[in-house]
């Protein structure tokens, strides 16, 4: 349980740290700077991709019907808190240009991708287990 865990969460950080290093690269080549931390975004897309995955792993040991379920209320509630801790970024006076609204959307894509890969493949192996038992 925790060894898939472990594992997808450092395949995980390997891949958004690749990620931020780009982008931030990028960023730096067009000589660009955003009006926000990019970092403080990623740092909190991975701190919810942690709480998701664990709560899934866990609720899939007790309620593994209820795992998908529990996955899209996580995304929704995800989503709310986004808007509701960077406010500020998005709702700013000045209008966000292309380039800080693309570093908003990767980051949040990104681990909604890895989220929905766990949680699936979570599924398959439950559904595997039961049709195995059964």
């Amino acid at each position: 349980m925790f060894k898939r865990l472990i594992i997808f969460t450092l395949l995980s950080v390997g891949l958004a740290s690749a990620i931020l290093f780009i982008q931030k690269w990028y960023i730096s080549s067009i000589d660009e700077t955003l009006t926000y931390s990019i970092n403080s975004i990623y740092l909190f897309h991975f701190i919810a991709f942690i709480i998701i995955v664990l709560s899934v792993e866990l609720l899939s040991q007790r309620l593994p019907d209820q795992v998908g379920y529990f996955y899209l209320a996580s995304v929704f509630v995800k989503i709310g808190l986004f808007v509701l801790v960077f406010k500020d970024t998005i709702f700013a006076s000045s209008p966000l240009n292309f380039l800080e609204r693309i570093s908003i959307i990767i980051p949040f894509f990104m681990f909604l991708v890895l989220e929905a890969i766990y949680s699936g493949r979570l599924m398959n192996a439950a559904n595997n287990e039961s049709d195995s038992k059964g």
